[in-house]
């Protein structure tokens, strides 16, 4: 799937490429033409497309495709009255290769009229690594210094070196799998199948998947909600790149166990109809690699993303009532039969009715081995076809380990878009950092109870009462959220009367968020690490700094009284509210 190979296997093959869009071809092609143009650094993860984009500016600037594809490390393009020099992936060179391009770079890039400009494709490491090992000359120190700068905070730290940084890897590829799904299943090769009496039967599973991948209903829930798992896992910190995207879109479409490496081709789809086994290319499997081995998905860097959702495994009662006893409870069989039999190919099959059966009867242990896969499956499917309408009254979220993950989307599209906020967000989050912060059952909603231990202990309960920060901006203090990094969400605390010098600030991650979710109802299941804990508590000692920086400033108005000290202890009322009861202590 390396640019290079893709493009002398279309050239052989006859087939018309996917199109995708250049994330910053128009913004480089207007620096590039521009009447002293920036040097242009393309960085990002492995299959992020960087050698494509490259691509598209040399034929965009008049470039030979077939010059291009000679497989040359670096092109030469003539730009007016200068040179363009592409360098396709500098992990490529060896470091007497690099090293002299890089000292040439960065020369121009120093020089007010250079007569060489660079397109340079690297991951970030390998970009650091080959600046960082060849000759440490004064320009090449700054520009090392400048490309630090870029990518760490975004900004050049030096102007007179003219460069600029573009990370791929900071694409949304929630939206661009919804982009290759839309131009995979239209690409007008399809049109080969026109001829294909499996078709014409309707018995294809490729052209089933397509279908439903196409269908102006099931197939936008299904992308809409693919692309929130992709959106989540992105909040998390998880990247996809266009490579694995394109994998997982090409996965959905052709997976089948029996199929030879788990992928169906047309000459095998006869023999997987005559078998009766079209139920196993479900897409809704497919995306999460059920159709390979399981140690084969595990080792696969995709897969295991997607499926540290749980999406199979987590359930609710609701949804396994459904699946398991909706054939023969009266008030179960109308939702069963709208959700569950109206999909003859891949929900109410004959191979599921008849394991549902006998595993109802309890004919013996050979019926709960085969319903148990079969009912893992069917979870994975309403997941991804349960209509709006029926999301909120099965909870959509409980099938997965995010159970506050649909929350957590709303709520940043909100923050984005500068709507009102869902109404239980604030007291859910208010009410999971004070048990954190205190490690007692509070219920307080409107206030942020900041405790203490009284020591640098790791107790987990505090006791002792620091501040009550008012939710709701009072006197200077105020908990807010607020739009956080990369379209994510974060809390924004303000402790000081006054003027507030600098508020203390957690990005709320969708893994955050739904710690204190689950720390807000009580409970908290063993499958959270540490993590969460700790970082929850670091933000506390921030916060403890912040308070104990603003009593510092009001020393002088509340003398403390010599020989004394006063203790607040809190107290949890009947209601289930943080109280204080204060304590003098006479030294």
């Amino acid at each position: 799937m390396y640019d290079e190979t893709i493009q002398r296997a279309i050239k052989r093959l006859k087939i018309e490429p996917l199109v995708l869009p250049a994330q910053f071809l128009e913004t480089i092609l207007a620096n590039l033409k521009s009447d002293v143009p920036a040097t242009e650094i393309l960085t990002g993860t492995a299959g992020d497309g960087k050698t494509y984009n490259c691509r598209e500016v040399w034929t965009a600037l008049g470039g030979s495709p077939a010059e291009w594809n000679r497989g040359a490390k670096v092109q030469h393009l003539p730009l007016g009255r200068r040179e363009l020099v592409i360098v396709k992936d500098l992990s490529e060179l060896l470091p007497e290769e690099s090293s002299p391009i890089l000292e040439r770079m960065a020369a121009e890039v120093g020089a007010p009229d250079p007569e060489r400009v660079y397109l340079v494709a690297a991951n970030h490491g390998q970009l650091l690594e080959k600046l960082k090992s060849a000759p440490q000359t004064d320009a090449l120190k700054a520009m090392t210094r400048a490309v630090e700068s870029l990518l760490v905070g975004g900004a050049n730290s030096d102007p007179s070196v003219r460069i600029n940084l573009r990370d791929l890897s900071q694409a949304p590829a929630s939206t661009m799998i919804a982009m290759i799904i839309e131009k995979m299943a239209t690409h007008p090769g399809w049109t080969d199948c026109d001829r294909c009496p499996l078709q014409m039967s309707g018995a294809c599973p490729i052209m089933e998947n397509r279908k439903r991948l196409q269908d102006p209903d099931d197939g936008l829930v299904f992308r809409q909600r693919l692309s929130a798992l992709v959106e989540l896992s992105e909040q998390n910190g998880v990247h996809f790149p266009v490579r694995q995207s394109l994998a997982l879109v090409t996965n959905i479409l052709l997976g089948h166990p029996d199929a030879a490496d788990g992928l169906m081709s047309c000459a095998q789809v006869p023999e997987l109809v005559a078998r009766e086994k079209l139920h196993l290319a479900s897409i809704y499997r497919n995306v999460f690699g059920e159709n390979l081995s399981s140690r084969r998905a595990e080792k696969t860097e995709l897969f295991r993303k997607l499926n540290s959702f749980g999406i199979g495994s987590e359930t609710s009662n609701k949804v396994d009532d459904l699946l398991v006893y909706g054939a023969d409870d009266p008030d179960l069989r109308p939702t069963f039969e709208a959700l569950v039999l109206s999909d003859p190919v891949y929900g109410g099959t004959a191979a599921y009715t008849r394991a549902q059966r006998d595993y109802l009867e309890g004919a013996d242990t050979s019926a709960k081995d085969a319903f148990l896969p079969m009912l893992r499956s069917q979870r994975q499917r309403l997941f991804f076809t349960l209509p709006e309408n029926h999301a909120a009254q099965f909870e959509l979220w409980d099938l997965t380990v995010f159970r506050y993950g649909g929350t957590y989307l709303d709520l940043i599209r909100r923050l984005q878009s500068k709507e009102t906020l869902p109404r239980g967000v604030m007291p859910l989050i208010m009410r999971g950092l004070n048990r954190v912060f205190t490690g007692m059952l509070v219920q307080n909603q409107d206030e942020l109870v900041l405790a203490t231990s009284g020591s640098h202990s790791q107790s987990k309960t505090s006791p002792l009462l620091d501040e009550m920060i008012s939710v709701p901006r009072q006197g200077g203090e105020e908990v807010a959220l607020m739009p956080g990094g990369k379209d994510g969400a974060a809390l924004r605390v303000r402790v000081a009367r006054g003027e507030d010098p600098k508020p203390v600030v957690l990005n709320l991650t969708p893994t955050r968020f739904e710690f204190l979710g689950r720390v807000a109802e009580g409970a908290l299941p063993s499958s959270f690490s540490l993590e969460c804990h700790e970082d929850l508590l670091m933000f506390k000692a921030k916060l403890l700094s912040a308070t104990e920086r603003r009593r510092e400033l009001d020393r002088g108005e509340d003398e403390p009284i010599e020989g004394e000290m006063m203790l607040r202890f809190i107290e949890v009322g009947v209601d289930g509210r943080a109280g204080q009861r204060r304590v003098v202590v006479r030294i």
